[in-house]
């Protein structure tokens, strides 16, 4: 129904007709529901009610009843589909709007019952910003002149649609026409993500027969608001929450520490990062790797390993200390190492993921747990159960769920494994993302090989860094292309604006960050979590999302100034 087909009038009058006969099946079908449905009142029947002369008339129906009406409905759909498919040779139908004949079926049937005499009906419009720009307008006109039987609501990705006009020169005004619930900003709150995707993965578990031990958790009450008190107590949040863990249980942070320093290869890899910080120190001749691996405070030694790799530190002194912390009944409150702030707070995830990168073949379970699946896939719930249904896939070997036996477990590396082909997964399918798929393939690459190549520096001196920011003061200078580009990113979600809550400088003028879409991290091996950032000049993001892949590896050596003897490797193959 495009203009161009069309033509403008005409477009927006077929659009108007063919939503208006949409909501019609619809309105009707939610009657037929009312009708079945088990109401605190009792039945209420309305097949005996009439239509007005009014909707009868306008419609050409052949007696006023709703049966009547879906049939008549459906015949118009039929030549409305016709005649839109060939335009020159079908006769034009007479248009109706939906801004007026839902209101009109809404007076009629408020009539058939006194507990029908407030009858409404709330209209929504799903992706919204997929319409034509006409077919916007008309939509905006019933949403900026709203009637008591009719509320038109709609949605859309964020930033996707910048300009609410209505077919005249009005505009839809927020707070004045209508409210914004932004859900990707609900479901960002972790608490919040985590208990609906826990119920969303037991329900799957519960549909496909799967034996869990989770008493308080009722499929049932997954769809009446009444029991919306229920599911946000604390003692369903604590045992549901509960139940999942089990399922996907996490390991923390020491505990992957304490596998580092048991696993053979690890060690090796641990070794290996300890030596070439002797060799900067130029202390190998008095220590050796094994001198400085503790069994009994791995942390310490993993982060030792940054710190040696730093010019800026003296290995007496750090060894000292480490040494000293490492003694049997330390104090750690006031260990360098282990105080609130210290060392291993600050590094010892930077150190795991850097660890972990030199292994490719090997699953990071850094990307192991439920609480990390979670926040991997947040704000996404497709996502979760991508990496979920993966998991479990992997885990029982495609089994059926009612023939496994036992608590139901997967293990950490399963998982591992697991995010990382679902990040490769839907890392590939930005390329079917809208018309840039192709350009924001690239970008998502380029980026995720800079975050990369910080994470494969052995000093870790800037640990865990997964995000830019452009400072304000330069975006001025941001090519026009560029901005679209970041516009693009952000409404098929492979950046996402956050803002910046960790700058406490009064010069710099950045006021929001651009983070990576998490889902992608395990493709990169690098922190799903925000912790640290690079900013961009203007110019430098124009390189990374327009220039050449010659100029792109300069500007990459110029970002990632290496501190180690050998240039940090990064995976520049996109396929």
């Amino acid at each position: 129904m495009s203009p161009e087909w069309l033509g403008e009038r005409v477009a927006r009058l077929a659009f108007s007709h063919y939503v208006a006969l949409s909501l019609l099946l619809e309105a009707r079908r939610a009657v037929r529901s009312l009708e079945k449905a088990n109401l605190s009142d009792g039945p209420l029947p309305l097949e005996g009610g009439h239509l007005g002369r009014s909707l009868v008339k306008l419609l050409e129906l052949s007696e006023p009843s709703l049966d009547a009406l879906e049939t008549r409905v459906c015949d118009l759909l039929d030549e409305l589909e016709l005649w839109v498919r060939n335009p020159r040779q079908r006769p034009e139908p007479t248009f109706i709007s939906f801004a007026s004949v839902i209101p009109k079926l809404g007076e009629d049937l408020s009539g058939w019952s006194a507990r029908m005499t407030s009858i409404a009906f709330r209209s929504f419009i799903d992706e919204f910003e997929n319409l034509q720009p006409a077919h916007r307008e008309v939509i905006c006109d019933a949403i900026k002149h709203p009637h008591k039987r009719l509320t038109v609501h709609i949605a859309h990705k964020r930033d996707a649609v910048t300009d609410f006009k209505t077919s005249s020169d009005e505009r839809i005004v927020l707070l004045h026409d209508l409210r914004s619930i932004d859900l990707e900003e609900v479901l960002q709150t972790e608490s919040e993500f985590e208990l609906l995707a826990a119920e969303l993965f037991l329900l799957r578990l519960h549909e496909a027969n799967a034996t869990f031990h989770c008493p308080m958790f009722d499929p049932e009450k997954l769809h009446d608001i009444k029991d919306l008190e229920y599911r946000l107590s604390d003692q369903y949040r604590k045992e549901v929450l509960r139940c999942v863990r089990e399922i996907l249980p996490v390991l923390s942070a020491p505990e992957i520490s304490r596998i580092v320093v048991s696993d053979a290869p690890l060690r090796r890899r641990l070794r290996d990062y300890l030596q070439k910080g002797l060799q900067l120190q130029k202390e190998e001749q008095r220590y050796t790797p094994d001198d400085l691996i503790s069994d009994t405070s791995p942390e310490a030694s993993i982060v030792l390993g940054a710190l040696l790799n730093r010019r800026s530190q003296k290995a007496v002194e750090i060894i000292a200390q480490f040494q000293q912390s490492t003694q049997p009944g330390k104090d750690r409150a006031a260990d360098p190492f282990y105080k609130v702030g210290g060392w291993v707070d600050n590094n010892l995830y930077g150190c795991l993921f850097h660890l972990f990168a030199g292994l490719p073949r090997r699953a990071n379970i850094l990307y192991a747990g439920f609480e990390r699946y979670c926040r991997l896939a947040s704000p996404n719930l497709r996502f979760f159960q991508e990496l979920c249904h993966t998991a479990l896939l992997l885990a029982f070997q495609r089994q059926s769920a009612d023939r496994l036996e036992g608590q139901l477990r997967v293990d950490p590396e399963k998982q591992a494994i697991a995010a990382k082909q679902v990040s490769e997964a839907l890392f590939q399918d930005i390329l079917e993302l809208g018309s840039h798929g192709a350009r924001l393939l690239e970008i998502a690459n380029r980026l995720g090989r800079v975050f990369e190549a910080f994470n494969r520096r052995r000093s870790q001196s800037e640990a865990e860094i997964n995000h830019f920011s452009i400072d304000q003061a330069d975006q001025q200078d941001l090519s026009p292309v560029s901005k679209e580009l970041i516009r693009e990113a952000k409404v098929w979600s492979v950046l996402y604006e956050e803002k910046d809550t960790k700058n406490k400088s009064d010069y710099d003028v950045s006021q929001s960050d651009l983070v990576l879409n998490r889902i992608y991290t395990p493709r990169f091996n690098i922190s799903y979590r925000k912790r640290k950032k690079i900013t961009l000049r203007a110019g430098e993001v124009d390189v990374i999302f327009l220039h050449s892949s010659a100029q792109f590896e300069l500007l990459l050596k110029t970002l990632v100034e290496p501190d180690d003897t050998n240039r940090p490797q990064t995976s520049d193959k996109l396929f």
